[in-house]
């Protein structure tokens, strides 16, 4: 794990693909970023959720990139109070199957569906809000099929949010084993796992300064994109 940023009350590493945050009951035994964190911080123990000390916000397995750990319990509680007022800026770079010409903006509220373990997200009216603006960066070609790389701008944290959003629009993240299927595998030759990463976070800490933390992209999808044909920028 590598530690981008960290003070006295929090850090933010960047983490690999394929580590889990937190290990399921399933998978007591895995890896995950927060047992790499307890056994760098055992202090960290009695912070936040007695089952997941530390732990402000997730990402999935399979994305790469940011992720804020708590130290103490005035890093977990400014940093739940920036999430909950959304007053940190969270960005992704993701490709996308298709070709996006332009910005936009999905407004569209999410479910979940299932049971915690094996639950999926979906586009429901009767869901909770959820806001993702996107912005295309570079274009590609594989064979017969297009790609655009893009940024992508939180303005909510729902479960799978990006993923499901893209994917109700016609773009599905590129190698997503679980929504846009078969367009999402259309590179599943040279591309393992879900091409997303955690690039940005903006956001103020307790004494007012301003600060923004970046991650480029990890090697892996760095590689997949030099497989590919650029068509735009």
């Amino acid at each position: 794990m590598n530690i981008e940023y960290e003070n006295a009350d929090f850090l933010i590493i960047n983490k690999p693909a394929g580590v889990p945050v937190y290990s399921t009951a399933k998978n007591a035994a895995e890896e995950s970023v927060l047992k790499w964190f307890l056994e760098k911080y055992p202090a960290a123990k009695s912070i936040g959720d007695p089952q997941r000390p530390g732990i402000v916000h997730r990402l999935d397995k399979q994305t790469s990139g940011l992720l804020f750990l708590a130290k103490t319990t005035t890093g977990f509680e400014h940093l739940g109070k920036l999430f909950r007022s959304r007053d940190i800026r969270k960005e992704y770079l993701t490709l996308v199957y298709g070709e996006v010409s332009k910005h936009g903006i999905i407004d569209r509220p999410l479910a979940k569906i299932g049971h915690e373990g094996q639950s999926r997200v979906r586009v429901d009216e009767s869901g909770k809000e959820a806001v993702t603006e996107y912005w295309p960066l570079q274009h590609f070609r594989q064979g017969v099929d297009s790609c655009s790389l893009l940024r992508v701008k939180l303005h909510t944290g729902r479960t799978h949010q990006i993923r499901v959003h893209l994917t109700s629009i016609g773009h599905p993240v590129m190698g997503d084993n679980l929504y846009g299927k078969p367009r999402s595998q259309a590179l599943k030759e040279v591309l393992p796992r879900q091409f997303l990463h955690a690039s940005k976070l903006e956001f103020k800490l307790p004494d007012g300064t301003w600060l923004e933390v970046e991650s480029e992209l990890p090697e892996d999808l760095r590689n997949v994109l030099n497989e590919l044909q650029q068509v735009s920028t």
